[in-house]
């Protein structure tokens, strides 16, 4: 009875220690950019619409993702959707009906799910260069074809799991007449994925359970 217990104690204990050891090992962080200016059109698709990314090369999948626009102008920032589409067909709105109602020049924001709020709507002030939680405050709003319709992800953990490579679509609409802007720097996609050596780690420490099993069963 007592091997028993110190077998299965030892084999919880390998189990935590080998999921503790992978969590803990370093993860690689890749940024993808597409540079080419957008322009924001008034009450219509962006130019170019979409705007997009292809990844290659990576063999893992996507332990968590962030977008980055750089440049942003606009006369009336809440007039601006953006919805980004990944290789798989998965969505999330970065923003709609959101940035307030003033004026901004050459803001750059980071999209992440883990940020302290979402995108600021100011009546007063003007939105502030920063990063935000994706916030889509016209879920009703329906990008133009070619971008898929609705029902579209509200956070960018829907990518989370899913294989990078492939083509990243960055639709950029303006909802409503009278203004216009533009996108100078374009747009990038930061994509962690785990580091090989976790993984190679994780099977070590399975076959070490293994062969101890095996040991001691003789």
């Amino acid at each position: 009875m007592k091997k028993n217990i110190l077998r299965l104690s030892f084999l919880l204990f390998t189990v935590v220690l080998v999921f503790a050891l992978a969590h803990i090992a370093n993860a690689n962080t890749f940024t993808f950019s597409n540079t080419a200016p957008i322009t924001i059109n008034d009450n219509a698709p962006a130019t170019p619409y979409p705007a997009t990314i292809n990844i290659s090369g990576l063999n893992t999948r996507i332990l968590d993702l962030n977008v980055a626009i750089t440049g942003l102008s606009h006369t009336f920032p809440t007039d601006i959707g953006i919805l980004l589409v990944g290789p798989g067909g998965q969505t999330v709105v970065l923003m709609d009906n959101t940035g307030g109602i003033n004026p901004i020049s050459n803001v750059n924001l980071t999209f992440d799910d883990e940020a302290a709020t979402g995108v600021p709507n100011p009546i007063f002030g003007s939105l502030a260069s920063g990063t935000y939680k994706p916030t889509n405050n016209a879920p009703t709003d329906v990008f133009a074809a070619p971008a898929p319709g609705r029902p579209y992800g509200t956070t960018l953990s829907v990518f989370d799991n899913t294989l990078p490579n492939g083509a990243w679509r960055l639709f950029v609409e303006d909802f409503s007449p009278g203004d216009s802007g533009s996108i100078s720097g374009g747009f990038s996609l930061q994509v962690t994925t785990p580091e090989p050596s976790a993984l190679l780690l994780f099977g070590v420490g399975l076959f070490t359970i293994s062969a101890w099993l095996r040991r001691r069963e003789h």
